[in-house]
C-alpha cells in the first residue's frame, strides 16, 4: 500500500500480523500543503458560487440590467470552481489510508514522523506503508514443462503437497495458464487458486504439485528396458514355446520408470528384460522370472 499524496505520518493503526477488516483506517498522514489547497479551492468556489446566484436573481427581476450570457459565464465558472474543489478534497481525503479488502497485515515498512512520498511515478523512490495479503485464499504458480504443456489446460485436476505437511494432500484444479511459453525456460505458467480457510499454506511457500494431465486405468505397461528400437521401429522380444519373437509394439506414455503399450502385446505374455544383447529372433531361450520395481502411478514433479 503506497501513499496517494506525500506527507509525514501522522501515526499507523495497525502492525505486522494484525487482521484488518475491509475500510479499516491503517494511517494518516500530515499534509498542510493538500489541506491548503483545498481551502483556497474551497474559498474560490463559495465566491464564484455567490456572484452567479446574484447575477442570476438579478437577471429573472429585470432580464434589461445583466446579459444572460453573463449568468451563463458565472454559472460555468461556479462549476469549474467546484469541480476544483471536490477534486482537492479527494486528495485531502488520501492523507487517510484505508484497508482495501479484509486481510492481515505481513510487512510494516515505515514509522511516524517518516516523511512519504507520494508514489505518482515509476521514478520516484516511494515509500510503501504495508502489504496486506488476504490469506483465505492463495494463488499456486506452476511451471508446466513444455512436453506436457498441450494438456496443462483450465480445470485439469492437481494434488499438493509440501515437506512441512507432512501427509496431507491438498487437491484443486488450474484456474488458468498464460496460454504461451516462457522463452528462457520453456515452460508454461500455470495458477491454481485454492480456498485457504486454515491458512495451512503461507505466501512464499515452495509445493511440490502434481498434474493429472491424462489417466490410463487398466494400461498395460513395460519397463524401458524392454524396448528395442531402431530404423525399423520399436519392439520387443517375446518368449513363445522356449524361443524368442521380436514383436512390434505401439507405445504410448512414457513416465520415466514405465512405458505404456498401446498395440502388439497381450497381458499374459512373457517379456524379455534382460538379455536382448545379440537376440536374434527365433533363437531358443531359457526364460526366468524379472523381479519388478515396485508401481507407481505415473507422475511427474513441476
Amino acid at each position: 500500500m503506497y501513499a496517494k499524496v506525500p506527507g509525514y505520518l501522522k501515526s499507523m493503526n495497525a502492525d505486522k500480523g494484525d487482521v484488518v477488516k475491509k475500510g479499516q483506517l491503517l494511517a494518516v498522514l500530515d499534509a498542510p500543503e493538500v489541506e491548503q489547497l483545498f481551502q483556497q479551492a474551497d474559498a474560490d468556489y463559495q465566491i464564484k458560487q455567490v456572484t452567479f446566484e446574484r447575477m442570476r436573481n438579478v437577471w429573472r427581476e429585470n432580464p434589461d440590467v445583466i446579459a444572460k450570457q453573463d449568468v451563463d459565464l458565472a454559472e460555468a465558472a461556479a462549476k469549474a470552481t467546484k469541480h476544483l474543489r471536490d477534486s482537492r478534497w479527494s486528495m485531502l481525503e488520501y492523507t487517510k489510508v484505508f484497508a482495501p479488502f479484509d486481510g492481515t497485515i505481513t510487512a510494516r515498512f515505515a514509522d511516524p514522523g517518516a516523511f512519504i512520498p507520494a508514489a505518482t511515478g515509476s521514478a520516484t523512490q516511494s515509500t510503501p506503508f504495508f502489504t496486506v495479503m488476504d490469506l483465505d485464499t492463495v494463488r499456486i504458480y506452476v511451471s508446466v514443462p513444455q512436453e506436457a504443456a498441450l494438456w496443462a489446460n483450465q480445470g485439469v485436476p492437481a494434488v499438493l503437497t509440501a515437506r512441512e505437511l507432512p501427509g496431507q494432500e491438498i487437491r484443486g484444479a488450474i484456474t488458468r495458464t498464460t496460454s504461451a511459453l516462457d522463452p528462457s525456460t520453456r515452460t508454461l505458467l500455470v495458477e491454481i487458486d485454492l480456498p485457504n480457510p486454515n491458512h495451512r499454506l503461507r505466501p512464499g511457500m515452495f509445493v511440490t504439485a502434481t498434474l493429472i494431465l491424462e489417466e490410463h486405468p487398466q494400461a498395460l505397461a513395460l519397463l524401458p528396458a524392454a524396448l528395442v528400437s531402431d530404423k525399423t521401429g520399436t519392439s520387443v522380444f517375446v518368449v513363445e514355446g522356449g524361443t524368442a519373437k521380436r514383436v512390434a509394439v505401439k507405445t504410448g506414455l512414457d513416465d520415466g520408470a514405465w512405458v505404456e503399450v498401446l498395440e502388439g502385446l497381450q497381458e499374459n505374455m512373457e517379456v524379455v528384460v534382460v538379455g536382448k544383447t545379440g537376440l536374434t529372433d527365433g533363437q531358443a531361450v531359457h526364460a526366468s522370472p524379472y523381479n519388478l520395481p515396485t508401481g507407481k502411478p505415473a507422475s511427474q514433479k513441476l
